[in-house]
């Protein structure tokens, strides 16, 4: 049932969205999201911030997904996301787009950002697939990966 316009993302050698629990999805997102470079570090009070969760939250939350080898975590200096990690921030992010994109343009309605992230982590990847198969046109700005020309959100 596999096909190539259906990879996604990341190869089969990196972990998708499966493999991770919600909340560190929301994580490698968020760090995805703040971070304008691969190199920049975010801070854990701007990630504090962006998932309106407490300090201490957020320092268990980058621990775990640094002894995942998903980000680099380092106390008082931030965070990056490892390439592993950057690919499932990536796929994450594709998916909130797909699903966000969906809901507007083909429903005429427009879901909050926890809701449509936590429909596209839950839906199975192939469902997200026929979702962006139905919206015509480009993604609404969101998606991490867009083609050359910005128009086309590209899995």
């Amino acid at each position: 049932m596999s096909s190539e316009s259906q990879t996604g993302p990341a190869s089969s050698l990196t972990p998708s969205v499966s493999d991770i629990e919600r909340s560190a999805g929301r994580y490698l997102f968020a760090v995805s999201v703040l971070s304008e470079s691969p190199t920049e570090r975010v801070s854990t009070g701007e990630l504090q911030e962006f998932l309106n969760v407490t300090p201490a939250s957020v320092t268990e939350m980058v621990s775990k997904l640094d002894e995942r080898g998903l980000v680099d975590y380092e106390k008082y200096q931030g965070v990056t996301l490892t390439d592993r990690g950057d690919a499932l921030g990536t796929e994450v992010g594709w998916r909130f787009c797909v699903v966000s994109t969906f809901f507007e343009s083909v429903l005429d309605t427009t879901l909050d950002d926890q809701t449509a992230f936590d429909i596209g982590f839950l839906l199975p990847k192939n469902a997200v697939f026929r979702l962006r198969r139905r919206v015509d046109g480009a993604c609404l700005g969101l998606c991490p990966e867009v083609d050359s020309g910005g128009e086309q959100c590209v899995p």
